[in-house]
């Protein structure tokens, strides 16, 4: 793929997120990374993603919620998001079609197949 995307990660563990972003940048993606909803929503701005990767969980907004709002905004409703999270893909999948989330990966599956997961993704995607 002759044109990478940007991609923008949203987790609150700082080494899952140092890891992710090494998997993505290692395939040639231009990664941001925010640990909490005040860094994404300066990196949102700033950085202007063509694909979100957030994690479910965390302390300050879950990524249901990251998920419905931004849908909801003409400005980010056509970005594709991905849910990104350790609960099991049957989960994740069921999470994800209710809140209107582009796909779905499970942590369970590891870092290195990140990258694997996020090509076919942007493959898969009309843009």
């Amino acid at each position: 793929m002759a044109d990478k995307k940007r991609v923008l990660i949203l987790d609150d563990s700082t080494i899952t997120l140092e890891m992710e972003k090494g998997a993505l940048e290692d395939r040639g993606y231009k990664v941001a990374i925010a640990s909490n909803l005040l860094e994404f929503q300066e990196q949102l701005e700033k950085f202007q993603p063509e694909m979100i990767l957030t994690d479910l969980m965390m302390p300050d907004i879950s990524g249901k919620d990251i998920v419905r709002v931004l849908k909801q905004d003409f400005h980010t409703e056509k970005i594709p998001i991905i849910l990104f999270s350790s609960k099991t893909d049957k989960e994740l999948e069921q999470i994800a079609e209710s809140v209107g989330a582009d796909g779905f990966m499970s942590k369970s599956h590891g870092i290195e197949k990140l990258g694997e997961m996020v090509d076919e993704m942007v493959d898969s995607i009309l843009w």
